[in-house]
Formats: structure tokens, C-alpha cells, sequence
């Protein structure tokens, strides 16, 4: 039994969002145990939660795959202008936004001692502003360390038209073998060099494999050869426990972004099939929904926090648990605030300012209730 294609009418795949929210707490579980003073908890416990920090390999590969899904179903090259005037409008009002709020905590003397090591200066501003911290890797935590994978998304719309060229022209073995190569020639070619300024593991190359992964399993949902929901399930959990392996013995970067981009790949199966429509049917999908604005705030939140949880009474136990569900409850208020008064009003605008040429057909390669 394989997964069953989406129409090419389809407006809705059930499931993302979910995995869009999965993919967020994992990340903000991760800097509880990064950022808190939870006292003496098991060591176990915090090197489960540092995987956390690969729910941004599963963002990444969930973004290639939404972007490319209706990009296939079009069956047609991408309208470039319409695809980054409303990826534009999709991202960055909520992205200025949370920056403009962590820039005046990095630069207040009431609150940047709490948020960042130093007060941010011009310069990090500047790189922030037009989203080339990933660049930069001096200023990556300057002002929230989390917004580097804005930084990311934007250089990723930014080559997605030529990956689509490439698509098109020679097909998924050869886009998969090109992004492979750039993004391994990368890390190799960072531990020959000695320069802050030429980016790191957070710039586009290094990330291009899980991004490009996302897009050919798109290729694959759409032509129903993905496979059942049970082999995808054992696939995910064996995947899920190699990249736990992978990541604690600290085996090189690229293996770990090829093995967590394949985690990613997985999870998207599992979600491409009946679990997805369950999933899409949960509280889970309506947090995911919101995962981005979600994402955007929770650091500085979270360091804000950390100040009055290292005073609570209780060890490891209560902190984690009890002020970590407090923190996630405010965070996901603050959030679901963004995305009623910033993120979703945006996202009309975009596409109010560039309609659809086509009827039934998603341009700008996104798909309708499908935030990325």
C-alpha cells in the first residue's frame, strides 16, 4: 500500500502543521536545557534535549517540500516575481517584528545582560536587518541566536527558482546529487579556511541537502510512490534513533545534516499518509500553525524567564516541568497574538498584492493553510 497523491487542486495537506509544531518544541525543549539553570538533572535528560536543535533540520525540510509540492502540481516553471513578493510578505513583517522586540532587549541595560553577552551594536543590527547573520557567524547570537534560520529561509527563496530550473531540466537524482556536493564541498571547504565572514554550518550551502530532500519528496507524495504509513512509522523511529546516535558521538556535520534532512524526509511520509489526516484534525495543528511566530519569540522569552526560574524552590523537577509548561503556555499566547494581528494580515496582503495568474494554482509555491 502506498500514500495517496494529492490532486493538483489541493489546498490543504493535513498533518504539517503538526509537524511544523513538533519540530518547534523540540527547539524550544532544547534551550530549556541550554539556557536554564534547572539545578542537577540527569545528564541523559540533557543530551536527549540538545536534539532538539535538529528540529530546525525537520523546518528545512519541511519548507522544500511545502514550496515544491505545488510547484509539481502547477506543472509549469515558477512565477518568480509572484513567488518572492509573497514569500516576502509571508516572512518578514513577523520577522521584523520579533526583531525589532529582541533588538531592544540586546541593547536596553535593564535587559541585555539577561539576553546576549554584549550590547548589540549598528553592525548587528544592520546584518540582522537584512537577514545575512548566517553570514556573519560573530553575529549570530548578538541579538537572538534563533533567527539565524530566517536568515536561512530567505537565501533559500532566494535560489529556489534555479533549484527548480535544474528540477525541471534533469530531475530529482540530479538536483539530490548537486545539493549533496555543495553541501558537504562546504563544510569541507570551512575547515580549510579561518575566516568569521564567509558563514558557517547556518549558511544556505551547508543546509542546501535538506532543503533540496524536501522538495524531491514532494515529487514522490505527489506521484503516490511513497510508502505505507507502517514502514514509513519504523522508518522515522529507526532514523530518529541514528540521529540521536549520530549527533551525541559527534560524528561530523554532514552526516548529521544528512541524517537528520533524512529524519525530516520520514517524518513528512508518515504525515503524507492517514496520520497526517489525523494529526490535521488535533490541537497539535492549530500550535502548528502558529509554530512560526512561535519559533520567532521563543528565545528572548525564554532567557527572560530563566533569570526567575533559577530562584524557584523544587530542583530540576519542578523547573523543567512546571516553569517549562508555564513558559510554553506564554510563549504560545504571545504567538498565537503575532499570528492573528502580524503574521496572518501579512500573508493576505501578499497575496492580495500578487494574485494568481492561474486559477487553482499556487505560484508562489505555497499551499493554501500550509504556512512554511
Amino acid at each position: 500500500m502506498t500514500v495517496e497523491a494529492p490532486p493538483p487542486s489541493s489546498r490543504r495537506l493535513g498533518g504539517v502543521d503538526s509537524l511544523r509544531g513538533l519540530a518547534a518544541f523540540a527547539v524550544f525543549a532544547c534551550h530549556i536545557g541550554g539556557y536554564w539553570a534547572l539545578g542537577d538533572p540527569p545528564k541523559m535528560l540533557l543530551n536527549l534535549l540538545s536534539n532538539g536543535t535538529h528540529g530546525v533540520d525537520v523546518f528545512i525540510v519541511i519548507s522544500g517540500f511545502c514550496l515544491g509540492l505545488p510547484v509539481l502540481a502547477a506543472h509549469r516553471l515558477l512565477a518568480t516575481r509572484t513567488f518572492y513578493g509573497r514569500r516576502a510578505w509571508r516572512i518578514l513583517p513577523p520577522y521584523y517584528v520579533a526583531l525589532a522586540i529582541a533588538t531592544a532587549l540586546a541593547v536596553l541595560p535593564a535587559t541585555w545582560p539577561l539576553v546576549v553577552s554584549r550590547p548589540a551594536d549598528g553592525t548587528d543590527i544592520a546584518v540582522h536587518a537584512i537577514g545575512m547573520q548566517t553570514w556573519f557567524p560573530p553575529t549570530l547570537g548578538t541579538i537572538n541566536g534563533s533567527l539565524w534560520s530566517v536568515s536561512l529561509e530567505i537565501q533559500l527563496y532566494l535560489v529556489f527558482p534555479l533549484l527548480v530550473l535544474v528540477w525541471r531540466r534533469w530531475g530529482n537524482v540530479a538536483l539530490l546529487g548537486v545539493a549533496l556536493v555543495l553541501s558537504v564541498g562546504w563544510e569541507v571547504a570551512g575547515r580549510l579556511g579561518d575566516t568569521p565572514y564567509l558563514g558557517d554550518s547556518h549558511a544556505l550551502p551547508a543546509c542546501l541537502i535538506q532543503f533540496v530532500a524536501g522538495m524531491v519528496t514532494a515529487d514522490v507524495v505527489r506521484r503516490g510512490r511513497g510508502p505505507s504509513t507502517p514502514v514509513a512509522l519504523s522508518s522515522l523511529v529507526v532514523l530518529l534513533a541514528g540521529g540521536v546516535l549520530v549527533y551525541t558521538i559527534g560524528l561530523s556535520v554532514p552526516v548529521q545534516k544528512v541524517t537528520w534532512g533524512a529524519v525530516g524526509v520520514a517524518a513528512v511520509l508518515v504525515v503524507s499518509g492517514p496520520t497526517g489526516q489525523v494529526l490535521g484534525r488535533t490541537a497539535l495543528e492549530w500550535f502548528g500553525a502558529r509554530s512560526f511566530s512561535f519559533y520567532l519569540l521563543h528565545q528572548p522569552v525564554l532567557l527572560l524567564c530563566g533569570a526567575l526560574v533559577a530562584l524557584v524552590p523544587g530542583g530540576w523537577v519542578v523547573r523543567f516541568f512546571v516553569c517549562g509548561a508555564l513558559c510554553f503556555a506564554l510563549v504560545t499566547a504571545l504567538a498565537a497574538i503575532m499570528y492573528r494581528f502580524v503574521e496572518m494580515p501579512a500573508h493576505r496582503q501578499g497575496r492580495t498584492r500578487f494574485p494568481s495568474r492561474r486559477s487553482g494554482v499556487a505560484p508562489d509555491g505555497s499551499v493554501s493553510a500550509v504556512s512554511s
